[in-house]
């Protein structure tokens, strides 16, 4: 599969809109919570930022980073159950996994009912 071609972002050099679409559905379950799980839990402070002039915006400190990405880890090792077509829980990671190989399989059938959402309770 080529992660430059995607169904739902536009694409743009150098930009794996693919990658982007299979993103956007876990974007809420995932990131988003775990940075509102962060910020409620009091577990990242405003001196884990810095801005950057040369290149604007907010950047998270390395102390920041280290923060994010043990909660993130912790996170993609938890059990869920989101999505329908499977009975029983699996990791985040592996769940991810399993939505990359039904759209695979829904594009090389060429048949997008294929495909199955994750499901949000």
């Amino acid at each position: 599969m080529n992660p430059y071609f995607g169904f739902i972002h536009s694409d743009r050099e150098k930009h794996p809109t693919l990658a982007s679409d299979m993103m956007e559905e876990w974007r809420a379950t995932l990131v988003d919570s775990l940075v509102m799980s962060l910020v409620n839990g009091h577990e990242i402070h405003i001196e884990h930022f810095f801005h950057n002039r040369d290149n604007p915006g907010y950047y998270l400190t390395t102390e920041g980073m280290n923060i994010f990405l043990k909660k993130y880890e912790k996170k993609m090792q938890t059990a869920t159950q989101y999505l329908d077509y499977i009975n029983y829980a699996v990791t985040f990671r592996q769940a991810i996994d399993l939505q990359i190989n039904e759209l695979t399989k829904a594009i090389e059938h060429e048949d997008a009912s294929l495909y199955h959402p994750i499901w949000l309770r």
